[in-house]
C-alpha cells in the first residue's frame, strides 16, 4: 500500500485543495474526473466549478477525465522534494546520476504519466501543478 492509501490524508488533501485559492481559479471552467494511482492504490476526484465535490478510494464507473499515475518512488521523489513537477511528468531526463555515461540523453519517458483527455489536462496544466505541490504539502 502506498500513501495515497491513506483516508486522512486523501480527506487533507481534498480540504486543501478546496483552500486552494489558485487551484480554485484554474478548474472554475472545468467540471470532470481527476484520477491519481499510486502502484495499485487510486483516487478519484470529481471537480466542479472550482471545487472537489466527490472523491473515493477507487476507479469510478463514470471515469475519469485524466488521470496521473506513476509508481510510489516517482511520487516520494515529489514529496520529499527531491524532484520537481516537472522533472517527474514532463518527457525528457534532468538529472543523470545514476547515468554517468549518459546512455539515457534524448530519451522522451517520464516518470509519471498523464493520461486520458490530453487537451483537458493541457488546458488544466496550472490546475495539476497546484494540485501535486497541495499533495507535497499535506503529505510532509
Amino acid at each position: 500500500m502506498s500513501f495515497l492509501a491513506n483516508a486522512s490524508l486523501r480527506d487533507s488533501f481534498v480540504a486543501a485543495l478546496n483552500a486552494n485559492e489558485e487551484f480554485s481559479t484554474q478548474t472554475r471552467a472545468f467540471d470532470g474526473a481527476i484520477q491519481i494511482e499510486v502502484d495499485e492504490d487510486c483516487m478519484w476526484m470529481k471537480v466542479y466549478k472550482g471545487q472537489v465535490i466527490d472523491h473515493e478510494d477507487a476507479p469510478s464507473r463514470f471515469g475519469y477525465t485524466f488521470k496521473l499515475s506513476g509508481p510510489e518512488d516517482a511520487w516520494q521523489k515529489l514529496l520529499s522534494g527531491q524532484r520537481k513537477w516537472a522533472d517527474l511528468t514532463f518527457p525528457g531526463t534532468r538529472y543523470f546520476d545514476n547515468d554517468p555515461e549518459l546512455s539515457t540523453v534524448g530519451e522522451m519517458t517520464c516518470d509519471i504519466a498523464t493520461e486520458g483527455n490530453m487537451i483537458e489536462a493541457g488546458r488544466m496544466t496550472e490546475a495539476v501543478f497546484q494540485l501535486a505541490y497541495t499533495l507535497k504539502s499535506v503529505a510532509a
